[in-house]
C-alpha cells in the first residue's frame, strides 16, 4: 500500500511537471485515480511547496476548476565554469531555466584562498537575487580536466594545473554539496536538456572537448577518460604540439585557440569573415577542412548524430554548416546522408548550465 501511495504521489507530480496547469479532475482522468486520492496527494505536494495553485481553468459550464502547477523554484542548483582568469556562476531551477548568471574576474588557483573567494561570489549571487541557501541542491563545477566518477577529484588537470584537486576544497566554504564535472560533459548535459537526443556532442570553445550520450546518459567511467576525442591525433608525427604532450591532436586543429589569433575574438573574426577578408577566409577554410576530417573520423567510429556545441555553435550559420557538409561529402567513403552533423542549442554559458543540471535531475528522479 505504501508503494502504491508513493507511486500515486510521484505520478501526479511528474504529470504536472509535463503540463502547464491541470485541475484535480484532469489529473484523476489522466491517471485513473479517484478524486479523494488526487486531493490527498495534491495537499501533500502543496504542503511541501512542490506545487502551487495557479488560478482557474476555463469552463463552459459550472464553476471554474482550480488549476495546479509545479513550483519550479522549489529547489535550485548552481553551476560554475572555471577558467584561468575568470569564472561564470549560474543558477537554474527544476525546469532547467536559467535564473541568474554572474561572471567574475578571478584568477584560478588550486588553493583554499581561491575556493573561499569563489564561494563568496556564489553567496553574493544567491543574496543578490533573494534565493534561500536551503533551496540549493548543490553546486556543480565544470573543470577542464578528467574527473573521477564520484565527482570528488580531478584525476588529470593539465590546462588549469589542478590534478588532484578535491571538491571538498570548495564544499568547506558552502552549506551544500559540491561536485566536479568534465566541462565537455557539462556541455552535453546542457544540450540534452535543450534537445534530448543521443549522439556525440562537441564542445568547441577555447579548447576542444567531446562527450557521448548513449540511451539518454552521458557515458562515464571511473577513469574519467570517456569521450576525450580531442586527443585523437590526425597528424601524430609532424602535427602541431598539444598541451597533452603529443602532436597533431584534434585539439590543436579544431579548438578556438587554433582558429583565433591572440588579439581576436569570435565576434571580430566573423565580422572580418563577413567583410570577405582574404586572410580570414583562407584561415577559416583550413579550419573547416580540419573540422570536417575530425568529425568524419568520429562518424566512422560510431554512426550517431554529431552536435556542434559550445561557443562556436552561435556562429555556425546555415551557409557555414553547408560548407562543412560539403567537405564531409567530399571525403565520405560510403554513400550516406551527411546531415548527421547538427548545430547545438546552447551556445552561451553551456558549461555552467550543464554543471548545474545533475543535481536537478537527481532531485526530480527522487520525487
Amino acid at each position: 500500500m505504501q508503494s502504491i501511495q508513493q507511486s500515486n504521489y510521484s505520478n501526479i507530480y511528474h504529470l504536472l511537471m509535463h503540463n502547464d496547469k491541470l485541475s484535480k479532475q484532469m489529473i484523476a482522468d489522466e491517471l485513473g485515480l479517484s478524486l479523494p486520492t488526487v486531493t490527498s496527494n495534491l495537499n501533500r505536494l502543496s504542503d511541501q511547496q512542490l506545487i502551487m495553485k495557479n488560478g482557474q481553468l476555463e469552463s463552459k459550464i459550472g464553476r471554474r476548476a482550480t488549476a495546479y502547477s509545479i513550483n519550479h523554484n522549489a529547489f535550485l542548483s548552481i553551476g560554475i565554469e572555471v577558467f584561468q582568469k575568470y569564472a561564470t556562476i549560474t543558477v537554474i531551477n527544476l525546469k532547467h531555466e536559467v535564473l541568474a548568471i554572474h561572471t567574475v574576474n578571478i584568477p584560478f588557483a588550486n588553493s583554499d584562498q581561491y575556493a573561499a573567494a569563489l564561494a563568496d561570489q556564489v553567496r553574493w549571487v544567491l543574496q543578490n537575487n533573494g534565493y534561500n541557501e536551503k533551496a540549493i541542491l548543490g553546486a556543480g563545477i565544470g573543470i577542464q580536466g578528467l574527473i573521477d566518477s564520484a565527482g570528488t577529484t580531478v584525476l588529470w588537470g593539465k590546462i588549469l594545473d589542478c590534478t588532484g584537486m578535491r571538491a571538498e576544497r570548495f564544499s568547506q566554504f558552502l552549506p551544500f554539496p559540491v561536485r566536479f564535472y568534465h566541462d565537455a560533459d557539462c556541455v552535453a548535459a546542457a544540450e540534452y536538456a535543450a534537445n534530448p537526443h543521443d549522439g556525440i556532442v562537441l564542445s568547441i570553445g577555447e579548447h576542444f572537448g567531446s562527450a557521448m550520450i548513449v540511451a539518454g546518459k552521458i557515458l562515464r567511467s571511473t577513469t574519467g577518460r570517456d569521450g576525450t576525442m580531442e586527443h585523437i591525433s590526425i597528424n601524430p608525427r609532424h602535427g602541431r604540439p598539444c598541451y597533452c604532450g603529443r602532436r597533431g591532436c584534434i585539439e590543436t586543429y579544431c579548438s578556438l585557440s587554433s582558429l583565433l589569433q591572440p588579439t581576436e575574438t569570435l565576434n571580430s573574426f566573423f565580422a572580418n569573415l563577413k567583410q570577405d577578408d582574404p586572410a580570414v577566409k583562407k584561415r577559416f577554410a583550413e579550419y573547416l577542412d580540419y573540422l570536417a576530417e575530425s568529425i568524419y573520423n568520429l562518424h566512422m567510429f560510431i554512426d550517431v548524430p554529431i552536435i556542434i556545441g559550445g561557443r562556436l555553435s552561435k556562429f555556425i550559420t546555415s551557409p557555414v554548416l553547408e560548407e562543412l557538409r560539403k567537405r564531409l561529402r567530399a571525403i565520405s567513403v560510403f554513400p550516406e546522408n551527411e546531415r548527421y552533423v547538427k548545430v547545438g542549442h546552447v551556445a552561451d554559458n553551456a558549461v555552467a548550465i550543464g554543471a548545474a543540471i545533475p543535481f536537478i535531475d537527481e532531485k526530480l528522479s527522487s520525487i
